[in-house]
């Protein structure tokens, strides 16, 4: 998962603004909390790097036991290189998880394959600092398939990456929405839906600010960041969130 090396304006980004923090920086600041266990509670899993820390992730307690492996691979479809096929029904989505992820902009530049990667759960738990404890998630909430989309926008300005992430069912992707979180300063979202944002700006003028988000919608949750200047557009955030929420609810 995270991002990928690419080409034409993402390096005029890297060379406008040094220390870019992108999603699969970022994603070593997610934590993991879980219920008590008779041998007490495990550990939250801490981030890598420090950032603005000023909250404390939310935890919940999950009774499912795994039922696929945490290295789950892509679908045949994402191995064969073929165009993305999907459907979904009443919040189950079927097919490469690819086709969920909301379509970049006009001139956006993609990094890697314009149709995204197809990640399996290693790739997901790869970013986050203790590996095994991110699997360890991925595997009781039923990891299925995820899927990541990397872009600059066509000003060469912004940065966004689209993570989703398909879980056993809604009450397991809603159980991991609410076991994971981010140490960092919160920024409120609307949408009518369940959502968090975090402000994960590192307050240096020679770094890129990052904003995120994540949710959830059916058996799929969503993480979302946008990074880029001094301060990343909270509306932009919005817009996407919105966008991949509608994308998942009707497959368009």
């Amino acid at each position: 998962m995270g991002f990928r090396d690419g080409a034409g304006r993402r390096g005029g980004l890297a060379a406008a603004v040094t220390g870019v923090v992108a999603l699969a920086a970022v994603t070593a600041g997610a934590v993991f909390a879980f219920g008590s266990s008779p041998g007490g509670s495990d550990a939250a899993v801490l981030p890598k790097a420090t950032t603005t820390a000023t909250s404390t992730a939310s935890a919940a307690d999950s009774s499912d036991s795994a039922s696929a492996s945490p290295s789950a691979a892509p679908t045949a479809s994402a191995a064969a290189g073929t165009a993305p096929t999907g459907a979904v029904s009443n919040g189950v989505h079927s097919g490469d998880l690819r086709y969920f992820l909301i379509p970049p902009p006009d001139g956006a530049d993609v990094y890697g394959d314009p149709a995204g990667s197809a990640d399996t759960a290693a790739d997901v738990a790869a970013a986050a600092a203790d590996q095994d404890k991110a699997a360890r998630a991925l595997s009781t909430y039923g990891f299925r398939a995820a899927a990541t989309r990397t872009y600059l926008t066509a000003d060469g300005v912004t940065e966004v990456t689209v993570e989703l992430v398909r879980l056993r069912g809604s009450d397991q992707a809603a159980a991991y929405y609410a076991a994971s979180g981010y140490q960092a300063a919160t920024l409120p979202l609307q949408g009518g839906y369940p959502a968090r944002g975090y402000d994960l700006s590192s307050g240096s003028a020679e770094s890129a600010n990052t904003l995120l988000a994540t949710s959830y919608q059916g058996d799929v949750h969503i993480t979302i960041s946008v990074t880029g200047g001094r301060t990343p557009s909270r509306a932009l955030l919005q817009h996407l969130l919105d966008a991949q929420h509608q994308r998942l609810r009707t497959g368009h």
